[in-house]
């Protein structure tokens, strides 16, 4: 059986804007035009913000909230090394700044630059111990390189610092199921779900652990949920006919492997391919409305 994974949050999420308001100063040409790129920001104008912000720096070079707020836009297009750019410039203008490091670590983390972006999100917890959003990139980069007990030393710092968002906590779920921590994994899980009980991919991250543990009612019921709040969460459907299959529940399993089907149009070959097999072997033995295969499907293989 094709492995399946979890969905972790906020995998290189880009912390909060560095605030760096314009001083008197500042109050030039080059104030003018990064103020006009604020407004179009705010209007989702986004590349005549970009051309506003780029007049503002080309006056004044070294003008932080500019490059910073460039960094963010470019972030915004899904260009994370033209960010990166500007976010080193921001660093090299406010080297103290833990919200500027913060978000160049999370651009390198986007970027695939994994310990790049440690090294700034350490130093930005390092200048900022109560920044939530670099400890939560922590938890991603940490779990990336499979150091799961510093994740987890930053996810459940993230968890003290706003228990009330689900990110950190679902998260933490993540990491602790790698590292074999399925009890604390569930509670995890529970807690973000306590905080987001319509989030459909935290009932199916929930539903993995259940499942890893054999518990196969509570399984199906997270994957079951999972569906209904998100009837497009194809790896949901794919569980459901791994699991349906075991139960005998042929007609069930075929409709699960077929939606599957029908919705993973992005996932992976191997997947499709053996979601194809398998629903092919229970239209072979059979899978009208309470019919029950003994045999005719592959036995699942461990995850």
């Amino acid at each position: 059986m094709v492995n399946r994974s979890f969905v972790l949050r906020g995998c290189g999420v880009v912390v909060a804007a560095l605030l760096l308001a314009p001083t008197a100063a500042w109050a030039d040409e080059a104030a003018d035009h990064y103020n006009l790129g604020l407004t179009l920001k705010r209007q989702g104008k986004t590349e005549e913000a970009i051309a506003e912000v780029e007049k503002a720096i080309a006056i004044r070079p070294k003008y932080a909230a500019a490059h910073l707020t460039l960094g963010n836009l470019w972030r915004s297009k899904g260009d994370y090394a033209k960010a990166a750019t500007e976010y080193e410039k921001t660093v090299d203008l406010e080297s103290k700044d833990p919200l500027a490091h913060g978000n160049l670590g999370a651009a390198y983390l986007r970027l695939k630059r994994v310990d790049d972006a440690i090294k700034e999100l350490e130093r930005a917890v390092e200048l900022g111990p109560d920044v939530y959003d670099a400890r939560v990139s922590l938890g991603a980069a940490y779990r990336q390189k499979g150091d799961f007990k510093s994740a987890i030393v930053h996810l459940q710092k993230a968890t003290e610092l706003q228990p009330a968002d689900g990110t950190a906590w679902n998260n933490l779920g993540v990491v602790k199921s790698r590292a074999d921590d399925k009890e604390g994994a569930i509670a995890a899980f529970k807690k973000a779900l306590s905080i987001n009980p319509n989030d459909a991919e935290g009932h199916f991250n929930l539903g993995v652990v259940y499942r890893r543990q054999r518990d196969t009612e509570n399984a199906l019921g997270e994957y079951e949920t999972a569906v209904k709040l998100n009837p497009r969460l194809a790896k949901a459907y794919y569980d459901l006919g791994i699991l349906y299959s075991q139960e005998r529940r042929t007609a069930d399993a075929a409709a699960a492997f077929r939606k599957y089907l029908e919705t993973g149009t992005g996932e992976d070959a191997a997947s499709r391919k053996e979601a194809e097999e398998r629903l092919k072997s229970l239209e072979a033995a059979g899978s009208g409305p309470g019919s029950r295969a003994s045999g005719a499907v592959k036995p699942a293989r461990s995850k």
